[in-house]
């Protein structure tokens, strides 16, 4: 269902290949952590200006009954129930029928839900005891600690190397870096 030059892409993750983001995703152990994850989806509409995009609401609920891991650390359960923000997501399909992008935006209202405004899986990472304080484009100490980790190339890829981002992608931006575009 995804095309083989599909890109995920979030405010601070991305942009990464499909491949890279189903290893970044086995590497967090998202769903033995949080068996009962509804992403809460609704509100479906067509982008009047593309219609291949699919744009949504989600808000994320779960309970972290199960233990997680995040790169090397093993993380045990902490029975927090998780409420995220809400957040817009939406998914494109290429004119085959494969998803070829799927993004995700910061929290619509970060004052909302019980992760200290954490969205998605940052949501859950709170939620399962990681609190690393605010997650914010442009904000240089994320972007010094994600261009860190990338190197050293602990807690899965935070985007894909430059080479195997598709040629129709075309910002340079990564992570947290601010919007080249």
């Amino acid at each position: 269902m995804y095309a083989d030059d599909y890109v995920f892409r979030g405010s601070i993750i991305g942009p990464i290949s499909g491949e890279e983001v189903r290893d970044t995703q086995e590497g967090f152990s998202i769903p033995l952590a949080y068996p009962d994850l509804a992403r809460g989806i609704f509100g479906f509409t067509i982008d009047p200006e593309n219609p291949y995009r699919c744009l949504f609401f989600e808000r994320w609920t779960a309970t972290n009954t199960g233990a997680a891991t995040l790169g090397p650390l093993k993380l045990k359960p902490t029975g927090n129930r998780v409420e995220t923000p809400l957040h817009v997501s939406s998914i494109t399909w290429n004119p085959d029928g494969k998803i070829i992008y799927n993004s995700i935006s910061p929290p619509v209202d970060r004052f909302e839900g019980n992760t200290k405004g954490a969205g998605a899986v940052f949501g859950l990472l709170f939620g399962a005891g990681v609190d690393s304080g605010p997650f914010s484009v442009g904000l240089p100490t994320l972007m010094l600690q994600q261009k860190v980790v990338q190197k050293l190339g602990i807690f899965g890829k935070q985007w894909s190397d430059e080479a195997d981002v598709p040629a129709w992608w075309k910002s340079k931006a990564v992570g947290a870096d601010p919007n080249d575009l």
